[in-house]
């Protein structure tokens, strides 16, 4: 998929991307390129692939040689030369005959892969969570828009209020039935602000970011998805059951490993004996087996066979997370997506016939200010409504595809 090729591109550089200097306006492919490669997050989970790295280099060393050296003095002749100088230097060869650096090898590989694995499930899951803060953030900026349109509006409305007092057509308990609701919109703009500085923070600290304070300059607008069905063959691919299914992997060359570490340790040795006035000498050589009387590493295996038994289980239970995702958000996306239609074919095309009425009912027909604000509110509030559907829809979008595994098909705005 392309989600996964877009990754393995980002994990064959030798180094991680450098945290680089984030804008403050951005979009949502802005956003999924962040989570990615361009923040501090993602730069500590490149360290635990360049451990697993380290790891490999060390399996593929062999062990190193031991140099020994002894010197005696004695004042007569030695035991076994007529000396008084003697001196011993031996060397010490470990052999890994028991096929434990191959499979120290193909272990290390084993967890490589799974820890490339993990940094791309990891990345995919900060990808979709900040692309829901984003989402969010274009919510809060929109909703604050409309409640700043709404502070303009009461503008207006005072306005005519005082025309038609002039006019002795309204009274005072309408100029002030105004004023109080100003002051009460007021405060609803306010909050409005909060929460704005709120899902702003939330963005940056996804990130792990300091003092960046992002704005959205992207569209609020759904994206256009392709059949929701098909579950079985996104989960193949899905990065968290990738993952897992590398864990299994690097388990089973971990099991095989502890089995080859018990097999006895084996040296060969040799050395040279010489002593001094007079000079004579010595050499040997000979073989040094460790005997499995009291450790067996009969624990290691054990260990390693739980080891793999935990694996599977988690691939079970990844494979059947993503799935219950699948069906969970695929009915999310059906669910608003009518909600989402409803809307905007019965709702949205009334509210400006809505307005035009209560301002004429109060102008020529004697309504009543309360009728005119109720208007107001309740056209202000539907558009809001309107606006937390369309996030609540993009979500649901965003956290199915993820679940797809191709969070890529999104990278171009709604």
């Amino acid at each position: 998929m392309r989600l996964l090729s877009i990754m393995a591109a980002l994990l064959a550089f030798a180094a991680p991307a450098l945290t680089q200097s984030l804008p403050e306006k951005i979009i949502f492919d802005d956003v999924i390129d962040f989570a990615f490669q361009s923040n501090p997050r993602t730069e500590l989970d490149w360290q635990d692939v360049a451990v697993a790295r380290a790891d490999r280099t060390s399996a593929g060393a062999w062990p190193n040689p031991t140099v020994t050296y002894g010197g005696a003095y004695q004042t007569g002749p030695l035991t076994n030369f007529e000396g008084h100088k003697a001196h011993e230097v031996g060397v010490e060869f470990p052999l890994l005959i028991g096929g434990q650096r191959r499979a120290r090898i193909e272990a290390a590989e084993q967890g490589l892969r799974a820890t490339e694995a993990r940094v791309k499930a990891a990345a995919t899951e900060r990808a979709v969570e900040a692309g829901a803060a984003y989402i969010e953030l274009l919510v809060a900026q929109e909703k604050l828009r409309l409640l700043e349109e709404r502070q303009k509006e009461i503008v207006r409305l005072r306005k005519l209020v005082e025309g038609r007092r002039s006019s002795g057509m309204a009274s005072d308990y309408d100029l002030e039935r105004i004023e109080v609701e100003g002051a009460i919109w007021l405060s609803d703009v306010g909050e409005a602000k909060a929460d704005l500085a709120g899902k702003r923070a939330r963005l940056a600290a996804i990130f792990g970011v300091e003092n960046w304070r992002p704005r959205g300059a992207g569209k609020l607008r759904p994206w256009r998805l392709s059949a929701l069905s098909g579950y079985d063959d996104y989960i193949v691919e899905h990065p968290t059951v990738t993952a897992a299914r590398r864990d299994v992997s690097h388990a089973q060359a971990s099991l095989e490993t502890a089995r080859r570490e018990r097999f006895p340790e084996v040296s060969v040795n040799t050395g040279r004996f010489w002593t001094e006035s007079p000079y004579g000498s010595t050499t040997n050589i000979g073989v040094s087996l460790e005997i499995p009387i009291f450790d067996r590493r009969e624990g290691a295996v054990e260990k390693a066979e739980a080891e793999v038994r935990t694996a599977y289980l988690k691939l079970r239970v990844a494979n059947a997370e993503v799935h219950a995702d699948l069906v969970k958000y695929a009915s999310q996306v059906r669910e608003r997506g009518a909600a989402f239609e409803n809307f905007r074919a019965n709702v949205n095309p009334r509210l400006a016939k809505l307005k035009r009425m209560s301002e004429d009912a109060y102008k020529l027909s004697g309504g009543t200010i309360a009728d005119l604000l109720d208007a107001t509110r309740t056209r202000v509030e539907s558009t809001v409504s309107g606006v937390e559907l369309t996030g609540s829809l993009m979500e649901a979008q965003l956290r199915f595809q993820a679940a797809r595994g191709d969070i890529a098909a999104l990278l171009t705005e709604p």
